[in-house]
C-alpha cells in the first residue's frame, strides 16, 4: 500500500513539493525519488521543497534534496527549499548545504520574487 507522503501545488507558475514525512530518511527516499523524476520529466523549472513536516533527515534525504537541486539547475531552473527544521537545519549548516541552497523560513517567502 502506497502511503501519500507529499503534495504537489501550483502556485504561479512554481511548483511547491510539500513534503509530509516525519522522517527524510532511507524508508521514504525511494518513493520520493519518483517525484523528483516526475518534477524533472514535467520541466517544473522553479520549485520551493516545503519542508516544514520534515523533523529528521539522514543522508539519503540530502541527497534528494541536492540531486533535485543540481538536475533542475542544469535545465536553467531553480530549487527553494523552505521551513526548514531544527535537525534538518543542523545537518544542512553542518554540510554547508545553507550556503548552497537557497533556504527560506516559510512557503510564502520562498515563493516571494521566485
Amino acid at each position: 500500500m502506497t502511503m501519500q507522503n507529499h503534495e504537489m501545488i501550483e502556485a504561479g507558475g512554481v511548483t511547491v513539493w510539500k513534503l509530509q514525512v516525519e522522517g527524510l530518511d532511507a524508508l521514504s527516499v525511494p518513493e520520493l525519488r519518483t517525484v523528483v523524476e516526475d518534477l524533472v520529466e514535467r520541466g517544473g523549472l522553479k520549485i520551493v521543497i516545503d519542508m516544514a513536516s520534515v523533523r529528521m533527515i539522514d543522508s539519503s534525504g540530502v541527497g534528494l534534496i541536492v540531486g533535485l537541486f543540481k538536475r533542475i539547475r542544469t535545465l536553467g531552473g531553480a530549487v527553494r527549499v523552505a521551513g526548514v527544521q531544527k535537525q534538518p537545519n543542523e545537518i544542512f549548516n553542518v554540510m554547508l548545504l545553507n550556503r548552497v541552497l537557497p533556504i527560506f523560513a516559510t512557503t510564502e517567502d520562498a515563493l516571494r520574487g521566485f
